[in-house]
């Protein structure tokens, strides 16, 4: 008996024409935008959204951070401020130019045309960085960047826990960097008198 291929595979097809298609994951969104594709809150790691705060601003990108004042950021790291000079805290860089997004490609490591080239679609980086003041080192534990409007781009995201010293950012980073501790440290130190007086 001579077998229909076609008769054979017909099952075959409509089997795979009733499994219904995997619906695709919508890109997060982590960051709200308001005028001038300025951003105005971030997602944190709490899964809640913070306001932004400049720490930097010059002609090709600006630099925020999550609200310090905020009592889940104070809840997560006051304790460990006071203590130890420690403290996590998400920054967003908005790059006004493409250029910036491209510089900051080849500082992280991504220098090859796919990663460069790639910036022609983003608008903001989004990091995750634990700093230890007394030590003058940072670690970045998250990057990834982030669309024009806002969404996450899930593929770019790189997990680290490399430890850097301060001294090998550049002069406005330090910059940054040494406002956001200040900032911290009071928000901290205000926070931890409060609770004391609480009990």
């Amino acid at each position: 008996m001579r077998l229909n291929l076609r008769t054979a595979l017909a099952p075959l097809a409509l089997t795979l024409l009733s499994i219904p298609a995997r619906p695709q994951q919508p890109p997060q969104q982590i960051l709200q935008i308001g005028a001038l594709n300025a951003p105005t809150d971030v997602l944190t790691q709490d899964n809640q959204w913070s306001s932004l705060i400049s720490v930097l601003s010059n002609s090709d990108q600006d630099l925020y951070i999550e609200d310090p004042s905020t009592n889940a950021w104070l809840a997560r790291n006051a304790q460990a401020f006071v203590d130890r000079g420690q403290y996590t805290i998400t920054l967003v860089s908005f790059y006004k130019t493409v250029h910036a997004c491209r510089a900051d490609q080849i500082r992280a490591g991504f220098s090859d045309a796919a990663h460069v080239d790639a910036c022609n679609n983003y608008r903001y980086r989004i990091r995750q960085i634990a700093v230890d003041a007394p030590q003058n080192t940072l670690t970045l534990l998250f990057s990834a960047m982030v669309f024009s409007g806002g969404a996450l781009d899930a593929s770019t995201i790189v997990r680290e826990s490399r430890t850097r010293g301060f001294s090998g950012l550049d002069a406005d980073s330090q910059k940054a960097l040494s406002d956001t501790t200040k900032l911290a440290g009071q928000q901290s130190h205000s926070y931890i008198a409060r609770q004391q007086n609480l009990h």
